[in-house]
């Protein structure tokens, strides 16, 4: 007669990990910590996303030669990471809703002129990510992303940044690399984000 054995304690523990896992993509409908982000499926188009809307959290768009953002997006209700890098924007429609639970857009390697309108509704965005384009001014009411932990503009044409990034009270990191900033202009950088780590190149003699 054969005994049967019992599942090991690793085994029991290997389950209850990955129903954790599953269970956190795929029946909770909130914001979730970006560590637990890393078990999600990352979704690499709007047609494969569109079959389980509701399971997509990570949506990876990045090199697909796109001039305007799907506004498919908006079905997507749990999504937390949208990736945009590498693409052609220029600009983001204003009537684009990004979902309610949204942490990160990465917009790096477009041709941004401007920090789009449509972002600055994210009220829950934490990272933004638009490095290397085009983008000449901060807008003024940059303040409205109040959640905004990390912001990214290394290599863009900024000349001076915006007082009313003051109101970013949340910004843990401003990465300002590869803008040419006199030394007077990064003091008042600073002096407007007391608490922020800000990342800055070498100055330049601008005479600003």
């Amino acid at each position: 007669m054969t005994t049967k054995k019992n599942p090991s304690p690793f085994y029991l523990s290997l389950i209850s990990f990955l129903f954790l896992c599953f269970s956190y993509c795929s029946f909770f409908s909130q914001q979730l910590p970006f560590d637990h982000l890393d078990t999600c499926k990352k979704y690499k188009s709007i047609e494969q996303a569109l079959k389980n809307p509701d399971l997509v959290y990570v949506l990876d768009l990045s090199k697909k030669k796109l001039t305007k953002i799907p506004k498919e997006i908006s079905f997507f209700k749990n999504l937390h990471v949208l990736k945009l890098s590498k693409n052609k924007l220029s600009t983001i429609d204003s009537s684009i809703v990004f979902p309610k639970h949204i942490l990160e857009i990465n917009l790096s390697k477009n041709q941004l002129e401007e920090i789009p309108e449509a972002i600055l509704g994210a009220k829950s965005l934490k990272r933004l990510i638009v490095n290397q384009n085009s983008i000449k001014s901060i807008p003024e009411n940059i303040s409205k992303l109040k959640s905004l932990a990390y912001l990214d503009l290394w290599s863009n044409d900024l000349s001076e940044v915006s007082e009313n990034i003051k109101f970013l009270t949340r910004l843990k990191e401003l990465d300002l690399r590869v803008i040419l900033f006199s030394n007077s202009e990064k003091d008042r950088i600073k002096s407007l984000l007391p608490n922020t780590t800000i990342y800055f190149s070498n100055s330049c003699n601008c005479g600003y």
